[in-house]
């Protein structure tokens, strides 16, 4: 970042999602105890949450696994007894799924453990999933868990989480929210989604999308954002365009840019689509009887991807991006006034977007 900060400089810190490099000899020594004795397992999950910066992500699945009840009593009281400390430093995501897996355990006393912990965020967390699942239930896990997937620590308390959480179905409510330009990026932290959100209600839309460029050109989050790209099976291989496409944003490009990012967020569509068994031209029946899956808007609006990528993606989407005068104008050379920031930058965060979702 450049010198001379800004007031909305330091507030762009709390949105970046950061994850520090991984200490390769410590995983692999994590990996090797938690595979060992019951000892060796809680000496792998105290080496997780002592280090959570300088692990990959798949340390998550670790410590959910050494906290199922399969696992011996020792290990999982113990990251039951570590989850009820104050000061602990793991994504939300992660906690709150921890906290259902211990308050079911058979053993009493560890769901003893971690009962007032449970208790004191479930009620709130329990009417924000109701609400969220009715629209989309992959946003509930993927917002939830962005700490999870990409990077970002949640060091707040228990008691902030719990308020945020708290008050995030009223306002999911609010028919403004669902017309909200921005509402589709899922993989913010919750609390700073909805900061954004209540700039948009303030009117300060143009404050929003300077906030949003910075946060798509900062040298940190890019990094993060390849290396991301780099663990993911579907994204890696379209990693080396997509950076071509970053390095046309840089260079304000954004007539080479636009057009790299719009075919790949529909290859990326498509190749997630393959994974659960939805292949290109095959057939489905729709309320207007058998048709060809030949376009994305067929993809995302009647085969299993619609319950599977957040419906506010969906909708900006197909009713902003998949359309005659942007997309379809673009790649067919009908629309020549494309090449703007704003659109680059949209389209950026669209695919950071798909990273949470498609993986």
């Amino acid at each position: 970042m450049e010198t001379g900060r800004t007031t909305d400089d330091a507030n762009l810190e709390a949105f970046l999602i950061r994850k520090e490099t991984v200490d390769e000899d410590l995983w692999n020594y994590i990996l090797i105890q938690s595979k060992g004795t019951s000892t060796e397992k809680i000496k792998a999950c105290m080496l997780i949450l002592q280090n959570y910066r300088n692990v990959p992500r798949e340390a998550d699945d670790i410590l959910k696994g050494l906290a199922a009840p399969t696992e011996h009593e020792d290990v999982r009281e113990t990251i039951a007894s570590e989850l009820v400390k104050e000061n602990i430093q793991i994504p939300g995501g992660l906690y709150f799924d921890l906290l259902i897996i211990l308050i079911n355990d058979p053993n009493p006393q560890i769901r003893k453990i971690v009962a007032p912990k449970y208790n004191l965020v479930t009620e709130p967390m329990l009417r924000f999933a109701e609400f969220w699942q009715k629209h989309q239930a992959i946003l509930l896990s993927k917002i939830a868990h962005l700490a999870i997937q990409y990077q970002q620590l949640i060091n707040e308390s228990l008691n902030r989480l719990t308020t945020v959480y708290f008050n995030i179905s009223k306002i999911l409510q609010e028919p403004e929210f669902k017309d909200f330009e921005y509402n589709w990026l899922v993989f913010l932290p919750v609390d700073k989604l909805l900061l954004l959100y209540k700039m948009h209600k303030m009117g300060k839309d143009a404050e929003i999308k300077q906030l949003l460029i910075q946060l798509s050109k900062d040298k940190e989050y890019l990094r993060n954002f390849i290396e991301e790209m780099k663990a993911s099976s579907i994204f890696k291989p379209r990693e080396p365009l997509i950076q071509d496409a970053i390095e046309a944003y840089e260079m304000g490009k954004h007539s080479l840019c636009i057009p790299v990012l719009l075919a790949q967020i529909e290859g990326i569509l498509w190749a997630y689509a393959e994974k659960q068994n939805i292949k290109f031209r095959g057939t489905i029946t729709t309320k207007n009887g058998k048709k060809k899956i030949e376009s994305v808007k067929l993809l995302l609006k009647n085969t299993m991807l619609k319950d599977q990528i957040s419906e506010y993606f969906t909708q900006h989407f197909l009713n902003k991006i998949y359309t005659e005068d942007f997309r379809h104008g673009i790649l067919h050379g009908r629309n020549i006034t494309y090449n703007t920031e704003e659109n680059s930058m949209k389209l950026l965060l669209l695919v950071r977007a798909l990273l949470d979702q498609c993986d």
